[in-house]
């Protein structure tokens, strides 16, 4: 998957001429077509758009997790612990792409690859998110069938590889995210809450799920 340099600017925050430069030093993998424009790789861009420093530190997980809750209206079913007036008020000023990097700790993502006949009994095992949980009404696309994206707990990780042979695969069609020592009641979902899943879709390398993620944030945010 590849991506123009424009729309690698938007992810990145910053110039088309920064993303050259990025090109030329070869921080950002890309290659060019035959009309001699670049084409960036997406993988490559959405990894460097995670490790950017710019943009404060990441919050604690159980930060990130209460905040993403409350700013799903579950603000009476925090699974870890309640937010600060403090940061809540920061959401006030907060941007779509600083909540994503904000909330960057909250699980830790592992690709693989999975035989289709598995999908639908993996989907049974995870809280789904990010592609695996849009619906047209609020996301205005419906779920990609053809992929597994879920939460579980480390301790299930090591069981769900073996049961659904899931070999690694960074561009495959199953994303596990582990999610370190889980609050109560956090991963006891079919799927996750609308404000997880729209951050989740915001990572994405796909323009059209960014897009989503970002649209449903800028809603949710104050």
């Amino acid at each position: 998957m590849t991506m123009t340099t424009e729309v690698a600017a938007e992810r990145l925050g910053v110039s088309q001429r920064q993303v050259q430069r990025l090109i030329a030093s070869g921080q950002l993998p890309a290659r060019r077509t035959a009309g001699d424009a670049w084409l960036v790789d997406a993988l490559s861009l959405n990894a460097l758009a995670r490790a950017r420093p710019s943009r404060g530190r990441p919050w604690i997980r159980e930060t990130a997790w209460a905040v993403l809750w409350e700013l799903s209206g579950l603000a009476t079913t925090v699974p870890t612990r309640r937010t600060s007036a403090r940061t809540m008020a920061r959401l006030g000023s907060m941007s779509p792409d600083a909540l994503v990097h904000a909330c960057r700790r909250r699980a830790t993502p592992h690709r693989f690859r999975a035989s289709e006949s598995f999908l639908d009994a993996l989907r049974d095992r995870v809280a789904l998110t990010g592609p695996s949980a849009t619906t047209v009404g609020a996301f205005e696309m419906d779920a990609d069938l053809g992929r597994v994206d879920g939460y579980c707990s480390r301790a299930s990780l090591d069981d769900l590889v073996v049961r659904f042979h899931l070999a690694p695969d960074e561009r495959g069609n199953v994303t596990l995210r582990v999610v370190e020592a889980p609050g109560e009641g956090l991963l006891d979902r079919r799927s996750m809450p609308v404000a997880v899943v729209a951050v989740d879709l915001a990572e994405s390398y796909e323009p059209r799920e960014r897009t989503a993620g970002i649209r449903t944030l800028r809603r949710l945010l104050p």
